[in-house]
């Protein structure tokens, strides 16, 4: 339950938001004070908290018998009201970059606390069909966070659809025994293996004109760079760390 916590946490909700949100849904219809006692918080600032999450779409309330009941929004409306949002800034995310697309624009720095920006980043680098990503790093640190389910059967199918080419320098000591077994080259994949004496918990994704560089699960904090020369000199970087480990050996 902490993990569905913190996921709601990363969604925007405080605290004793997430702690009424979920205390709502597991009583169903109830009164305020039976709410604030499952949430272990203040009955008092149990309603405050209340209209916060009324104004969210993530509570509401209704009058039988003439008290006053509350109850959570449903789980899959929440989901749905959170995929028309994304929809809505899809359509107009190309007047969203038109803004930022000037010339002589100095390097664009975005920080992200929490799982937002792994799953930003990765998004991002599906957006280029017929590309390459480059991935330096930790892979087992990466499957921490966005999970090794979502990378096999989310990730890499998005990819293959677009048929974006990966390239990858990995530590071969943590490599799961699904990625071990498969077909690198069906999956559109290049790998070689960094020294395992310089093992490190950090990451870095190279796309397009962007950097992103992932902490390790302990700190889970992304930067993310959009810079053409920056982007550059890392894929050549790349590059070079490539050409020194050699082809890779079973």
């Amino acid at each position: 339950m902490q993990d569905v916590k913190q996921t709601l946490k990363e969604y925007g909700l405080e605290d004793a938001e997430a702690s009424l949100y979920l205390a709502g849904l597991k009583l169903g219809e109830a009164g305020m004070s039976e709410l604030a006692r499952e949430a272990q918080i203040k009955r008092t600032s149990a309603y405050v908290i209340f209209q916060s999450l009324e104004k969210k779409g993530l509570m509401g309330s209704f009058k039988m018998r003439g008290r006053h009941k509350f109850v959570a929004t449903r789980p899959d409306l929440l989901v749905s009201q959170t995929e028309k949002e994304l929809q809505d800034l899809k359509l107009i995310l190309p007047q969203l970059n038109s803004l930022t697309q000037k010339k002589d624009q100095r390097p664009q720095i975005t920080y992200y606390e929490g799982k937002a920006g792994y799953f930003l980043a990765s998004e991002e680098s599906l957006s280029t069909a017929n590309s390459t990503v480059y991935h330096i790093g930790s892979i087992s640190e990466t499957h921490k966070v966005v999970g090794e389910d979502w990378d096999l059967n989310y990730y890499i199918p998005s990819r293959l659809k677009k048929r974006i080419r990966f390239k990858a320098l990995y530590f071969k000591s943590q490599m799961p025994q699904s990625f071990l077994k498969s077909n690198h080259s069906e999956l559109l994949r290049e790998v070689r293996y960094l020294p395992e004496t310089q093992i490190f918990g950090t990451s870095k994704l190279i796309y397009g004109n962007k950097v992103a560089i992932f902490s390790s699960q302990k700190e889970l904090i992304t930067v993310i760079i959009e810079s053409p020369d920056i982007a550059d000199g890392e894929r050549k970087n790349f590059e070079s760390f490539w050409q020194l480990t050699g082809p890779l050996s079973a």
